[in-house]
């Protein structure tokens, strides 16, 4: 990838702990040069890891440092995993000159593995020797069964954000999906932050739905130092979705096992919420996502998914298309399946729905259902 730098303010590393057997890099560490604003989404699952829990109240506090490993997601890990990420936080602390509550906390990987934290803090020295303002250490250093990095940057009101995201797989969003760093230079509270990242965050990663199994580790970020320009809020949101919905994109194309990238498109929707809510239903079809790896328009199982969370879901004024070709229209079939199987053989293909119920629409994006995936989740513990 072509190598980004971070926002002036922010320096990041990335190194080998040893928690990936491999011994590819697997700790990253994200370093403001003063204490910054941050704000967050974390994912609402009852099993949340216990670095969410910490993240989460350390909310409203400003920050110094972040500390990710990937390789262990030490969630469901009981007493001893509260211990690693305090003793993480502790030892990051130690190396860059902060309080112990100026951390943050990542963790993903499998579950209920224990955490060595003797593997995080005898590698912390490295990385804290290493910062510089290039993400690419960083961004590779918090992969599990991605191809690729994820990193993305804009400007907005002359304010400039760049982010960068892990991601391929276990992904149902609800609120974020597995996690995304962003920095700033905005000038911006930490609540008018809070608000725009929760804004940006429903309308990109909430959008992304790859197999429809929420995580416990899911953390969206975004750090502000504040010395750049103040923005409003629409250029702030405008800023934080860009970036967001770069990212949410690569890893669409990134999914575990993923031979296609699928856009779930529904419009004339009573509400845009009711219109995600659709494209959702179809995007964890299981029926539908082998349909797509086949390239079969059996267009009946998008319909059939709408109508299970729709249960009042008019057929009579409800239409769909895969491609151009509209294979049923307000209640009658129709169209060209050759033409529609035609669209659905390349990398990527959209499937339109239009539901003549009001003006809104959203976006859902997804990938096709693959040999490989079965086989990446029934023989590896990821």
């Amino acid at each position: 990838m072509a190598v980004t730098r971070w926002v002036d303010g922010f320096t990041s590393a990335g190194v080998a702990a040893g928690i990936k057997p491999s011994g590819d890099l697997d700790l990253g560490m994200l370093v403001t040069e003063r204490p910054a604003t941050w704000a967050g989404t974390f994912t609402r699952n009852a099993a949340a890891a216990a670095c969410v829990k910490w993240n989460r109240a350390h909310l409203g506090h400003r920050t110094r440092a972040l500390v990710v490993n990937s390789g262990n997601a030490n969630a469901c890990t009981g007493r001893a995993g509260r211990d690693t990420v305090e003793a993480t936080a502790a030892a990051a602390a130690g190396q860059i000159g902060c309080s112990v509550d100026e951390v943050l906390v990542c963790s993903t990987g499998p579950i209920g593995v224990p955490l060595d934290a003797g593997l995080i803090a005898g590698a912390l020295p490295a990385a804290a020797g290493s910062l510089t303002a290039s993400v690419e250490d960083f961004s590779r250093s918090i992969l599990t069964t991605d191809t690729f990095p994820k990193v993305s940057t804009t400007l907005s009101g002359g304010a400039s954000v760049t982010g960068v995201a892990k991601g391929a797989a276990m992904i149902a969003p609800n609120m974020a999906t597995m996690l995304a760093f962003l920095g700033t230079n905005a000038d911006a509270s930490a609540d008018a932050l809070q608000a725009a990242v929760g804004w940006a965050v429903d309308r990109s990663f909430n959008r992304l739905c790859l197999d429809g199994c929420e995580s416990t580790n899911d953390s969206v970020m975004v750090f502000s130092t504040g010395a750049g320009p103040k923005l409003g809020q629409d250029e702030l949101r405008a800023g934080l979705l860009e970036v967001c919905s770069q990212l949410a994109l690569k890893m669409a194309r990134d999914a575990e096992g993923g031979t296609k990238l699928v856009r779930i498109r529904i419009e004339g929707a009573g509400t845009e919420g009711h219109a995600a809510e659709l494209g959702r239903a179809v995007a964890r079809s299981n029926l539908w996502r082998a349909a797509a790896h086949g390239a079969d328009p059996n267009w009946g199982r998008v319909l059939a998914a709408m109508g299970t969370v729709d249960r009042q879901l008019d057929l009579e004024r409800t239409s769909v298309a895969i491609g151009d070709e509209v294979l049923y229209s307000k209640g009658e079939p129709t169209g060209l399946l050759g033409a529609a199987a035609a669209a659905m053989s390349g990398d990527e293909f959209a499937v339109s729905v239009v539901l003549d119920q009001g003006d809104a629409a959203a976006e859902i994006l997804t990938a096709d259902l693959s040999e490989e995936y079965v086989t990446l989740n029934a023989e590896v513990t990821t």
